[in-house]
């Protein structure tokens, strides 16, 4: 994409002395932007300013290393749209690597962008640590098991710990104090862009790990927001999934599936739970092994197919029940399992490398990390009887994060009472960040309405929004005024067409 010099308005360096929770912190911070320009499926081109902002790794460090955060800003199309609150989306993860790669795909602008700059302008804000930042905080690569060999609890642990070892001294040894990666902070480069691009107040649009962040910006600069687009909840204590919420997830898509007109006749009796429930009970009492032949080698592979493996499964094979699309498929994984039909599922397995994977980078961990779990949620966690069929979906943060010193304290986890305009949507279909996490923060939004998506997955926003013109339109009123009067308790996407099992 080509770039053309822009002059800021008073200079092409902005200083900034921000006052963050409550103490104001000197440190010199500078933005420099330029404008991207962008082809447009029609001939035509859109603007964009983009730039890095240079703000300290810990504010209140005396000395603190500075790092550089990616900004994108997209102009609003008219002055009307300009004069409204910006819309500042936050994105998922962590592990957001930037919009640059995005922007060059065909028809992203028009698709992604173009819906929020009729409404206002736009800012993206990268995540610090990660991707387009600087310091991008890669992990070492680590070597490779096999994804079709059998790999023990404590082999798969020592590999994470190892590895989180490594990577945290390879940036400690590059001066950095990694303990600066944190949502407290990221949430603090929000407001330094704000305050850098001259908006007194902005809208926040975040989704999962982006609600977490917007949630602390709330928490922690209630001042600059003038609204706040949620879904995908991810509150302070919500990093690690529970597994009941995960399974009833799964439990409210069985139902709809078992009454679909596809599958008549087809399911099991006692419903695809209790299907997926004795594959696991077989596995448990007699593991296999299953050969399965990959197009890229030469010699089958053999996967060991244990209890373990198979809940690893609970999402589906063939595509991930986190997505609408992914989901059409999971009835007829769990139908094909429960017949003792193993060789998709083995032939997923072998295609992708199990316990044994490049770790995310270090900015992921700290952010996620320090975030951490509650003692209460904790134990909550290991007592739920979900884990039997899910997994225990700790066992990752609890392996990792020791090796990172990153905790952010049990005060941070607890939830705070918000009464800024808030609009909450989830998906009741949401395994990623299960509906009950929605349910469980609603009532400390005092000023809120919720949402709920019947069949809404983690992407349960841009679903309504393309499935229901009236939510839509309710949503752009909200996103402009901050009126929630028009908006609907409920929106009911269209049934799924499920995929039939081979017979």
């Amino acid at each position: 994409m080509p770039h053309l010099r822009l002059l800021l308005i008073a200079a092409a360096f902005i200083p900034l002395f921000a006052a963050a929770a409550g103490a104001q912190d000197p440190t010199h911070r500078t933005l420099e932007l330029e404008q991207e320009v962008m082809k447009l499926e029609n001939g035509g081109v859109a603007i964009a300013d983009r730039g890095m902002i240079v703000v300290p790794l810990k504010r209140f460090s005396p000395g603190s290393r500075m790092i550089e955060v990616e900004v994108y800003r997209f102009p609003a199309e008219d002055s009307v749209a300009g004069a409204r609150p910006p819309i500042f989306r936050l994105f998922g993860g962590p592990g957001f690597t930037g919009l640059g790669p995005s922007l060059k795909r065909r028809g992203y602008y028009e698709a992604a962008i173009r819906p929020f700059t009729r409404l206002a302008d736009l800012v993206v804000v990268g995540q610090r640590g990660i991707g387009s930042s600087v310091p991008n905080t890669t992990c070492p690569l680590l070597p490779r098991i096999p994804a079709g060999r059998r790999v023990s609890d404590a082999e798969a642990a020592a590999h994470i710990r190892d590895g989180s070892k490594q990577c945290r001294a390879r940036w400690e040894r590059d001066g950095y104090d990694l303990t600066g990666f944190n949502v407290v902070e990221a949430a603090a480069d929000v407001d330094d862009v704000r305050r850098a691009l001259g908006y007194d107040q902005i809208t926040i649009w975040g989704g999962s790990f982006g609600s977490h962040w917007g949630m602390a910006i709330m928490r922690y600069h209630p001042g600059i927001v003038a609204r706040a687009v949620l879904t995908g909840m991810e509150g302070p204590d919500h990093t690690y999934d529970m597994p009941s919420g995960v399974l009833n997830a799964l439990s409210r898509m069985a139902a709809e599936a078992e009454q679909s007109p596809q599958l008549q006749g087809l399911v099991p009796a006692g419903g695809l739970i209790a299907a997926f429930d004795s594959v696991v009970t077989r596995l448990e009492r007699e593991p296999l092994t299953v050969p399965v032949k990959l197009e890229t080698a030469t010699d089958s592979t053999v996967v060991w197919l244990d209890a373990d493996r198979i809940r690893e499964l609970a999402y589906g094979y063939s595509a991930r029940a986190s997505s609408r699309a992914g989901m059409r498929t999971w009835p007829a994984d769990v139908m094909l399992l429960y017949r003792g039909e193993y060789s998709e599922a083995a032939t997923a397995i072998a295609r992708r490398s199990h316990g044994f994977r490049q770790l995310p980078t270090a900015s992921f961990f700290m952010l996620d990390c320090g975030s951490g779990i509650s003692r209460e949620r904790h134990a909550s966690l290991e007592g739920d009887p979900a884990v039997r069929l899910v997994g225990d979906l700790g066992w990752y943060y609890d392996t990792a994060c020791p090796m990172w010193g990153a905790d952010l304290g049990e005060e941070f986890r607890q939830n705070f009472t918000s009464a800024l305009p808030t609009v909450i949507v989830h998906g009741t279909w949401d395994t990623s960040t299960p509906y009950e996490n929605a349910v469980e923060l609603a009532p400390f939004f005092t000023n809120s309405h919720f949402v709920t998506v019947h069949g809404g997955s983690h992407g349960a926003l841009g679903e309504a929004i393309d499935a229901n013109g009236a939510f839509r339109t309710a949503l752009e009123q909200f996103v402009m005024t901050g009126d929630m009067s028009r908006l609907p308790e409920e929106v009911q996407l269209p049934p799924i067409d499920w995929a039939v099992p081979k017979r």
